[in-house]
């Protein structure tokens, strides 16, 4: 009963810190060119976040097995609450570059501690099913987010839609200081096992480190050039947002069930289906130019994205070691972060050559790639 209490709390504290720094999914594209920047800057604008929160990710969640993953809880929802701050104040690209960076120094120091910590109190007979609800509660903040980003930019301008980050970000910080007590220091099982990187050793999970690498670079896609590519088809900022929404809430309401059904079918099956229907709804984009045809687009989308992101983590928490769990999650949430930043950069220097339409086949391809050498690594087991 007092671990379910306790996952509670990491479930509603990830939903929180996700919904607080995707509110920006509509708005940052958009304030990147208010400040002066090109379609490629703004792809670094937002990939900037990703990158530096790549860097990062792997030492901090090394030192969140070390040091205690509440400690870097914590410290990630006061840089959630602080970062935000920094947006209203810059004036060129290059300020709000930096600002980004700093951004995503709270994902690096928060997202590995929290993953960890609920494959800690899970049950291993349930751990894809917990950590599909601990995705669900993610991609929940994630479709709540973009949408209150959207109608705060479109009624009230992009100082309120930055206010609003943070104070989202500090609620989720005052309930972790509330519920402080409830949440282990240490790993539940005390490690014989140091954080070594020994279970890089066994082939197959690179499975589980590549899939949210793919799985990302057509999120990060959508996310970063949506609002610029519905811009030119008279889509809304709301609506824009709404396209974001749609594809986290199919992913959300999926991961739940998704992590059960890993359980006991395996996680393979899941992974590769989820590649499949991801590649092919980023390739349908390109042939859709109003927003009630693409809301089923972007819904097909997370649904692949669903069906993939829960095994893939259940799948490294299953071959990693009990004390090197921070590590192994910043290693997984490094790849997504890279992802994430290839579909905002490499992706926006495509558009920028040639179309959108264009980019967003060659983000399909990356994908259909991506299937290919996951299933070949499955094969060689």
């Amino acid at each position: 009963m007092k671990n379910s209490l306790t996952l509670l709390t990491l479930y509603i504290t990830g939903f929180v810190g996700f919904a607080g720094f995707s509110l920006l999914f509509p708005v940052m594209p958009l304030y990147a060119t208010e400040v002066g920047a090109s379609v490629s800057q703004v792809g670094l604008v937002v990939a900037v976040y990703s990158y530096v929160a790549a860097l990062t990710l792997i030492p901090f969640g090394m030192f969140s097995d070390k040091l205690g993953r509440r400690n870097f809880l914590v410290a990630g929802l006061i840089i959630f609450t602080l970062a935000p701050l920094l947006y209203p104040l810059t004036t060129n690209p290059q300020h709000l570059i930096l600002a980004r960076a700093i951004h995503g120094l709270a994902a690096a120091t928060f997202i590995p501690a929290a993953i960890a910590l609920v494959i800690d109190l899970a049950p291993a007979a349930q751990r894809g099913e917990s950590l599909g609800w601990y995705t669900t509660s993610t991609q929940l903040g994630l479709m709540a987010g973009p949408i209150t980003g959207g109608f705060l930019l479109k009624h009230l301008g992009f100082e309120a839609a930055f206010y609003s980050c943070s104070a989202i970000s500090l609620l989720g910080l005052a309930f972790i200081f509330f519920r402080l007590g409830a949440i282990p220091q240490k790993p539940i099982a005390e490690a014989t096992e140091d954080s070594s990187w020994g279970w890089l050793k066994q082939r197959f999970v690179f499975v589980g480190l590549l899939t949210p690498l793919f799985i990302a670079t057509g999120s990060g896609t959508i996310a970063t050039y949506i609002p610029l590519y519905g811009k030119g088809f008279s889509i809304t900022e709301a609506g824009a947002g709404l396209l974001i929404t749609a594809f986290y809430a199919s992913s959300a309401l999926l991961r739940a069930p998704a992590g059960r059904l890993s359980d006991k079918v395996g996680r393979k099956p899941m992974i590769l289906s989820g590649l499949a229907l991801s590649a092919i709804a980023i390739a349908f984009i390109s042939q859709f130019h109003s927003l009630s045809q693409l809301i089923p687009i972007a819904i097909f989308f997370g649904l692949g994205m669903g069906l993939a992101m829960p095994s893939s983590l259940a799948l490294v928490a299953d071959l990693s070691s009990a004390g090197g769990r921070g590590l192994s999650m910043g290693v997984t949430t490094c790849l997504f972060q890279v992802g994430l930043a290839i579909g905002a950069t490499a992706m926006g220097v495509v558009a920028e050559m040639s179309s959108f339409e264009t980019m967003f086949l060659a983000c399909a391809s990356s994908l259909a790639f991506g299937l290919l050498v996951i299933f070949g690594l499955m094969q060689a087991r």
